[in-house]
């Protein structure tokens, strides 16, 4: 099943409005109550993104790869960790890839905006403004540098088939969907609202 991540950008009110009635999230742009509010996906680009982005990301994704390979063997869950270069996840909180993914807590999720799957993940205004600072300061260079097709392919980062990929799908794809999220949440944090993330 492909899934889609949604990113939804309201005020204190407009964030009422979808409270009460979820479905309105639909019909915003229609709707004068949401004036000033906006909404984007990046398709179903956000766990690539978020590998991209986050080496906590890639830590997950590499040891889940071993754990799939080696099966209820220890060892060779071991070996198969060794042979990826798999690295433990840095410590910290990874403020990139609860905005990409939308983690948190369950106390983070709201219940009462299912949109499909599960409550959304409410970042409040302050959140925002952190992960706004944080999309701000994480050097695109970065982001580039961990792309790498092989890698990629033999994690099977978001589902694709990366062997058929081109190299041309960083620049012309994945770096503008990134760009155009923290374009988002720099928006969101100068007005000081919210920033729902939920996915469908």
């Amino acid at each position: 099943m492909s899934i889609v991540a949604y990113y939804v950008e309201v005020d204190a009110a407009q964030l009422a409005a979808l409270r009460a009635k979820p479905p309105l999230v639909r019909h915003m742009r229609e709707d004068p109550r949401f004036a000033g509010a906006a909404m984007m996906d990046v398709d179903q680009d956000w766990q690539v993104l978020s590998w991209l982005a986050s080496p906590t990301k890639r830590s997950e994704t590499c040891h889940h790869a071993a754990a799939t390979a080696g099966g209820q063997d220890a060892e060779q869950v071991r070996r198969v960790v060794a042979r990826l270069g798999c690295r433990p996840p840095p410590p910290g909180d990874d403020l990139l890839l609860d905005a990409i993914e939308g983690r948190g807590e369950e106390r983070d999720h709201d219940p009462a905006l299912n949109f499909g799957l599960g409550g959304a993940r409410v970042f409040p205004p302050e959140a925002v403004r952190r992960i706004a600072v944080t999309f701000s300061q994480f050097p695109l260079s970065a982001f580039r540098g961990a792309f790498d097709r092989e890698t990629m392919a033999r994690m099977h980062v978001g589902g694709m088939d990366w062997w058929q990929e081109e190299d041309s799908v960083r620049d012309e794809f994945l770096v503008p969907s990134f760009v155009r999220l923290s374009e988002f949440y720099q928006h969101a944090a100068q007005a000081g609202h919210y920033v729902l993330v939920f996915h469908l």
